[in-house]
């Protein structure tokens, strides 16, 4: 579950500040350059309205010099970071479960990540094969996580609005499925080491223990879900038969999905939307690098829980008619390479052609976790900023529930649900 800010007068419930100060940042930066001497620093916000979800962000611009052993003059130094803290409120923590969310990522920089890298570093010297699409962590604890400032290397995050194009689809598939080998690989090579990693990590959202949390919310969700189906197609339909067959047991059926273990499951990124991904472009327009971030919906699970919820959340229903098969046997091809250069594929005891039947036949199965998700993502991707809601607003003292979603529909929203609910008829996977 997303949840939007509205960056008004609001966002001091949030957080006022990252609570950083120049001794802080000193030693944190000092581990990393120790001749370094930082003698100031600027703070803004780190995100747009509509852009910040579940955690405050900031962006801090540092200034300062180094003045190395062998050298006769100060050689100054600048640096931007984003910073990552849990909201100051602890109403708001609970009620968006922001410290669980939290853990998770902290779990990810200091745990998930520097195995993957020594791992691959270990296997292979071949870049193209390895997932490294990540920022830099310089520190990653309890309440607080600092990365480097993507936005610097110029990097852009794409329109939320438009969706993702065949262009953006492609780079992300080759990097998703990078992510996806590596923890594969690792599992079937190490897999007491890879157990111990995902006893670190935990269901931001869908376990047992969240059901009568999320249970209004769901209930909410559902119902404007329908509501937004019922305004398209007829009413007396299988379309309208089947969905709610899925949606009336939603949470739960969202839960099974994401327990199932599979001889693909692996640790999956739980949250590849629009504003968790970025693209660097050359001069010609095209994408060249592309980077993930927001790790605290990681998961064990299927590998086809993120491609169905990249695939039915974030792109129009033409182009996945178009090109679903595409994409599939595009990630299928990154998959072997990167399986191959840390010398796993044979370990899975699976040929190339029956991994790429494997992988379809799993999409199909978990195609319904797409339409799940996208009565949450959809009137948050598709609003425009200032329709986003400010679910940080409340006047209640304690937090017994998620805020309620309650998001102008918009026919951008009526279109994509209803696509999303045909398709998965149409193709007997609901």
């Amino acid at each position: 579950m997303k949840m939007g800010v509205n960056d008004s007068d609001n966002e001091e419930i949030v957080s006022s500040t990252s609570k950083m100060d120049l001794q802080m940042l000193q030693k944190i930066f000092v581990k990393h350059e120790p001749d370094l001497v930082i003698d100031s620093y600027e703070e803004a916000k780190g995100s747009g309205r509509g852009d910040n979800y579940t955690a405050a962000l900031f962006r801090i611009s540092l200034k300062g010099y180094t003045r190395p052993k062998d050298a006769s003059k100060k050689l100054r130094w600048e640096r931007t970071v984003i910073c990552k803290r849990l909201p100051d409120c602890k109403i708001k923590r609970e009620a968006f479960k922001s410290e669980a969310l939290f853990r998770n990522e902290v779990v990810f920089y200091n745990c998930v990540m520097p195995e993957y890298s020594a791992f691959q570093k270990r296997k292979t010297k071949d870049a193209g094969h390895i997932f490294s699409a990540v920022p830099r962590c310089y520190l990653a604890q309890n309440d607080l996580v600092m990365l480097e400032d993507l936005r610097v290397r110029r990097f852009t995050m794409p329109d939320r609005q438009t969706g993702l194009g065949m262009e953006q689809m492609k780079a992300i598939l080759v990097e998703l499925s990078k992510f996806h080998a590596v923890s594969l690989a690792y599992k079937l090579q190490h897999p007491n080491e890879f157990k111990r990693l995902t006893s670190k990590i935990s269901e931001g959202i869908f376990s047992k223990e969240n059901a009568e949390w999320y249970k209004n919310y769901y209930e909410i969700l559902t119902k404007n879900a329908i509501q937004m189906v019922l305004q398209t197609i007829p009413a007396q339909t299988e379309y309208l038969d089947k969905m709610k067959g899925f949606v009336k047991n939603c949470f739960d059926n969202l839960v099974e999905l994401v327990s199932r273990e599979t001889k693909l499951s692996v640790i999956c990124h739980g949250d590849c939307w629009t504003n968790n991904i970025l693209f660097k472009h050359d001069e010609k327009g095209l994408i060249t690098e592309t980077c993930f971030l927001d790790f605290q919906l990681i998961r064990y699970g299927s590998l086809a829980l993120d491609l169905a919820y990249l695939i039915y959340c974030f792109t129009d229903a033409a182009l996945r008619k178009a090109n679903l098969q595409i994409w599939l046997g595009l990630y299928h091809q990154q998959l072997v390479k990167s399986l191959k250069a840390f010398g796993s594929l044979q370990d899975l005891c699976i040929d190339e052609a029956d991994l790429l039947q494997q992988i379809e036949s799993e999409f199909r199965s978990y195609a319904p976790f797409g339409l799940g998700t996208a009565m949450d993502m959809l009137p948050i991707s598709t609003c425009s900023s200032e329709e986003a809601p400010d679910l940080y607003a409340s006047g209640s003292e304690t937090a017994s529930t998620p805020p309620e979603l309650n998001v102008p529909p918009n026919e951008l929203c009526r279109r994509k649900m209803t696509d999303i609910v045909l398709e998965l008829v149409d193709g007997g996977m609901i």
